[in-house]
C-alpha cells in the first residue's frame, strides 16, 4: 500500500472518531445508552481499530470497557472521561504517519 492510501486511510480514521466522539457525548447525557448494543459496537470496534493506526492509547481505554461490556459491568465515569479525552486527542491529531 503507498503512503497515501495509508494517510488517507488514518485522516478518514480521525475524522471517525470525531463522529465516535459526539456519539459519546450523547450517549453520556442518557446512560442507558451506554448498555446499547451500538455502545458495544463503537468500543469494540475503537480497541481493534485505534491500535492499527498508531492509538495505543485510545486502543487500551476502548478494549478495557470492551471487556467490562463483555463481563456485563458499567463503565465508570473516569472510564467514560478517559475514553473521550483520548477520541478528542485523536480527532485533534493532525501530524500524518
Amino acid at each position: 500500500m503507498s503512503d497515501a492510501f495509508l494517510t488517507d486511510l488514518r485522516r478518514r480514521f480521525r475524522l471517525r472518531c470525531g463522529e465516535d466522539l459526539a456519539m459519546l457525548r450523547m450517549m453520556r447525557q442518557a446512560p442507558a445508552d451506554l448498555a446499547s448494543p451500538e455502545f458495544g459496537v463503537l468500543v469494540h470496534r475503537l480497541s481493534g481499530a485505534a491500535g492499527s493506526f498508531g492509538y495505543d492509547e485510545l486502543s487500551r481505554l476502548a478494549r478495557v470497557i470492551d471487556d467490562m461490556l463483555t463481563l456485563k459491568t458499567a463503565p465508570g465515569a473516569d472510564d467514560l472521561d478517559r475514553l473521550q479525552v483520548a477520541l478528542e486527542v485523536t480527532f485533534d491529531d493532525r501530524d500524518p504517519v
